[in-house]
């Protein structure tokens, strides 16, 4: 058998919050699209269908939006990268 051919059980609570919690936007389409495929297998009045849906949003807002760190406004002036490079 091999890994496509397998079949991955619906993660529970604190699997799903492993696979999503440490996303970062470079990887957040790929993991969406593994949630996605779970979300897919199941009917779509499931108990776990809204939380895989505010999943699926979340990923898709890091995707598109990136994260910022919580870090909104810097405090110091912009300065040149290289001497004599304007600014």
């Amino acid at each position: 058998m091999t890994i496509l051919d397998r079949v991955y059980d619906i993660p529970d609570d604190d699997e799903l919050a492993q696979l999503v919690g440490a996303a970062t936007p470079h990887f957040a389409l790929q993991i969406r699209e593994r949630v996605a495929s779970f979300a897919k297998s199941l009917p779509a009045d499931h108990p776990r269908q809204a939380e895989l849906s505010r999943q699926l949003e979340r990923l898709e807002r890091l995707a598109s939006g990136g994260e910022t760190g919580g870090e909104s406004t810097t405090d110091l002036p912009p300065r040149s990268s290289l001497p004599g490079a304007r600014q």
